[in-house]
């Protein structure tokens, strides 16, 4: 059968056969039109969603969604003509993220030509998010990162949670996952290569992190028992490769990823550990807590020279995810938002024309309605809002159902605090420092998101957003670990006092607080959904 596809002012024909992937997402993607499938195809997010405009010389104007949409549904027409809304055709969308470590700076423009030369050597550290995945090129004598670089995760285009992911890779479909790491890291090394007048065969050591989801993936290991009790991981020990072996390089560079803590807090926090390390000058009698805000919120709280974990299933709304027009940390995402003399006022990533709200923009809508009564304190809209939402700019309004959303995310966030204080035996009081981190972090309005319960009040003038931390830690690594393969390789080399033995020490003797099974876990969720106000 003929489909015809019309995306804006573009039009493409294709042809549907037998022979055709058996789900319209597939066939999309086939033809490189990247359809939003946040949901992994369960057919519950609804931004798949395509219109049919005409049926076998029909006019239509029929509404479906393409994951739902079946190749025998299709072979049952000869010609088709659908709309398809959110889509993209450039999977390699660069991403705004920060990342964490005083001694991980960027070099100036003059400061970038004089260091770099095809003679050097260099290492690199990676962090593969969930959404996104963050590259940085560090200097292998100075110690000085000099070009960083992002792209968006092309593992998107088949779901948007970890959930969905460890779903659709422990049925059949782990390769699929695989190849989009294994290119996605490839293709950006290459072009860091390029872009810095280098080659592969002068970087000595690459580092990746990411969470056990992300790393299980690369390392091609069977993800079912990530999905489902007891959770257990296949490793999350360090592991010591090279790029041979992962990622498919003829050019043999040792590889290194970090040790993990459980399966839910992964090498990424592992990194994120040894970043304020590195940053801090922490000493032994400092209690801190990191919190990585992302699609899961991964907790540690050391005090002392004990450790304890958690995470928290937050779900994607600070990422953009399940909020009617939510988007990634991109150019034109609403990034901070204020009412003013009753009128509304924004800023968006790169001073772009609006295209809709990230999880920092989230915080700030919540904070600037709740402050102005447009909600109350259970997040219901004020009538005049309850059935079109409220609007932002021109299509984009934040709904009721979005609203649920952020209380859904807050209300496991803060419980899983709250209980990771008590397991720990202390109080607000006994911490010295709080610090979030996650591209999401790195944006926040800590007064903000205080405010409104996010993090307590108590503990407002101890937070420090530091941005993407895991990557911060990869960077500290790659500062210190070096040698080409055919060297003597020494991995126990410290940073800062900080080397990998020590991370398999902390990760190793870390106490899980495990949410899911902890009796007052749900008491505090339902207390938690609710929106504080404080002026």
């Amino acid at each position: 059968m003929n489909l015809t596809i019309l995306l804006e002012d573009k039009l493409k024909k294709i042809q549907v056969n037998n022979d055709s992937p058996d789900n319209l997402v597939d066939i999309l993607m086939n033809e490189g039109i990247y359809i939003a499938a946040n949901c992994g195809r369960m057919g519950i997010c609804g931004k798949c969603d395509i219109v049919i405009k005409e049926i076998d010389s029909v006019s239509s104007d029929e509404k479906k969604l393409a994951c739902k949409t079946t190749k025998d549904w299709l072979l049952n027409y000869d010609n088709l003509t659908i709309q398809v809304n959110n889509y993209m055709l450039d999977p390699d969308m660069k991403i705004e993220e920060g990342f964490a470590g005083d001694k991980a700076r960027e070099e100036s423009a003059s400061d970038k030509e004089s260091s770099l030369s095809r003679f050097k050597s260099y290492n690199v550290a990676i962090d593969i998010g969930t959404t996104t995945i963050v590259f940085a090129m560090v200097d292998y004598e100075s110690n000085r990162v000099i070009a960083t670089s992002s792209k968006a995760n092309s593992q998107r285009k088949y779901g948007a949670d970890v959930i969905s992911r460890i779903n659709m890779a422990s049925s059949g479909r782990l390769e699929d996952f695989r190849k989009c790491i294994v290119e996605d890291v490839v293709s950006e090394i290459n072009e860091m290569c390029t872009d810095n007048g280098t080659y592969l065969s002068n970087i000595r050591t690459i580092i990746i992190t990411g969470n056990t989801t992300m790393c299980h993936i690369l390392m091609g290991y069977d993800c079912s028992g990530l999905g489902a009790y007891p959770y257990a991981p296949v490793n999350i020990k360090t592991i010591v490769t090279d790029t041979q072996n992962v990622l498919g390089i003829e050019e043999r560079i040792h590889v290194i990823i970090p040790p993990g803590f459980t399966t839910f807090v992964g090498a990424d926090i592992t990194s994120g550990v040894l970043a304020i390390h590195s940053g801090q000058n922490l000493s032994s009698d400092n209690t801190f807590i990191l919190i990585d805000l992302g699609t899961n919120a991964e907790m540690v709280l050391r005090r002392g020279n004990e450790f304890v974990v958690t995470s928290t299933a937050a779900g994607p709304a600070f990422e953009g995810v399940n909020i009617s027009c939510g988007v990634a940390s991109v150019e034109g995402a609403i990034s901070h938002f204020e009412i003013r003399d009753g009128l509304r006022a924004f800023d968006t990533i790169g001073g772009k024309e609006p295209i809709g709200i990230c999880g920092s923009g989230l915080v700030d809508i919540i904070y600037e309605l709740r402050k102005n009564d447009i909600i109350d304190e259970n997040g219901i809209l004020i009538d005049k809002y309850i059935q079109n939402g409220y609007k932002i700019y021109k299509n984009i309004a934040l709904t009721q159902d979005d609203i649920r959303q952020f209380l859904l995310a807050k209300a496991a966030i803060r419980a899983g605090l709250e209980i990771l204080l008590e397991e720990s035996g202390i109080i607000y009081s006994d911490v010295d420092r709080l610090y979030i981190s996650g591209g999401f972090g790195s944006s926040i309005d800590i007064h903000k998101a205080s405010s409104i319960g996010i993090i307590p009040s108590q503990l407002r003038d101890k937070a420090e957003a530091v941005g993407n931390s895991s990557i911060g830690g990869a960077i500290s690594l790659a500062s210190s670990l070096g040698g080409k393969c055919d060297d003597t390789f020494d991995i126990s080399k410290k940073v800062n006092d900080v080397n990998i033995d020590y991370l398999e020490a902390i990760t190793s003797n870390a106490k899980e607080v495990n949410l899911s099974l902890h009796k007052e876990f749900q008491n505090k969720y339902m207390t938690c959904m609710c929106i504080e106000r404080e002026e």
